[in-house]
């Protein structure tokens, strides 16, 4: 996947993200650096797996209990990580 297709994934993801645990924040203002877990994102187990669920029906993949355990996931940008694997491994949509 080329830089700019990596760039609209990361995206992506945010605007996932942030319809799906209602923040306040364009998706340009949500830093990779920002934990998951921080009041800016406050992202728990359950958050988590409701953003993994609309993920996997947006980028049309599965997303593997072993693939999220492995990935450690402690900020936006671990996430982006994880899911630009999966998508490139998968042929998903991008």
């Amino acid at each position: 996947m080329d830089r700019a297709n990596k760039m609209d994934l990361a995206a992506q993801i945010k605007s996932i993200m942030i319809r799906v645990l209602d923040l306040q924040i364009d998706p340009e203002g949500l830093d990779e650096k920002v934990s998951l877990y921080s009041p800016t994102v406050g992202m728990d187990s359950l958050s988590l797996l409701h953003t993994l669920v609309e993920i996997e029906k947006e980028f049309d993949i599965e997303i593997d209990d072993e693939d999220v355990m492995l990935a450690e996931l402690r900020n936006v940008g671990s996430l982006v990580h994880m899911i630009s694997g999966i998508v490139d491994a998968e042929g998903g949509k991008a």
